[in-house]
């Protein structure tokens, strides 16, 4: 993959296509941009540039601010808008990825529409069990933890190469669960946010999910949120025919 020299720092980044459309794809913790190659590859088409930036600290992406974890993702945000001015801009962000698109669109980067699965904004859950699961698999450090409960499926079940690719992401893992799980979020802010945003939610995803898809299709001014049958919280991974058409 490509890497970006940029103000803010450098960022590896998958592409595919080229023309005056972008459409931008954050992909989720423990991911990594290759999680979304099935999705863009039914995506594609004449006149879409498709680009998945790698976050802060997954593969060649390194900013120059990491004081903040969920910051410098959206610093990778910034650095990628700032290299490809388009005519019109789309955005898929999953699950951390959607935290960081959020935040992306509260501070004026502009888009023309977002699709956001499962975002991960825990601020805005009210149900102090939900969070409390969430807060008890952050506490573990766990990473087998992490990706049994978040997945749907035991972490034994994992191919080995993904399970060592895992362990040997440990660290930057567990600071990005917590970071985002205890990430701050002013929610009067989300009324800031006012492209279409669709909010997809996997039917057979965490409880947590579906309180933070719910919750904030009340809170964005032009929000709705579609329920996606069979898919657990992976699902565009795992699923992507069944995540690509609230894309097209």
């Amino acid at each position: 993959m490509p890497v970006y020299h940029t103000a803010l720092g450098d960022v590896e980044m998958l592409e595919w296509g080229d023309g005056p459309e972008l459409l931008v794809m954050l992909h989720a913790a423990a991911a990594g941009p290759q999680s979304l190659t099935a999705l863009a590859a039914l995506l594609a088409r004449p006149g879409l540039r498709i680009v998945a930036p790698a976050l802060n600290r997954y593969g060649a992406t390194v900013m120059r601010d990491e004081a903040d974890r969920v910051r410098a993702h959206v610093d990778v945000l910034r650095a990628t808008l700032e290299l490809h001015p388009p005519e019109k801009r789309m955005l898929f962000g999953h699950s951390m990825g959607g935290l960081v698109g959020l935040l992306g669109a509260v501070e004026a980067m502009r888009f023309d529409t977002m699709v956001l699965y499962e975002p991960i904004v825990v601020a805005c859950v009210d149900d102090r069990e939900l969070v409390a699961w969430d807060r008890a698999i952050v506490a573990t450090q766990d990473i087998a933890a992490f990706v049994t409960a978040w997945n749907g499926a035991p972490w034994q079940s994992l191919p080995e190469n993904v399970r060592k690719r895992l362990t040997t992401m440990a660290p930057v893992l567990i600071a990005d669960m917590r970071s985002v799980s205890h990430y701050p979020l002013d929610l009067a802010r989300l009324s800031e946010a006012r492209m279409p945003i669709t909010l997809l939610q996997g039917e057979r995803s965490p409880p947590i999910t579906h309180a933070m898809t719910t919750r904030l299709a009340t809170l964005l001014p032009d929000a709705r949120r579609a329920v996606v049958a069979g898919l657990g919280h992976m699902g565009p991974v795992q699923a992507a025919e069944s995540v690509a058409p609230y894309l097209i």
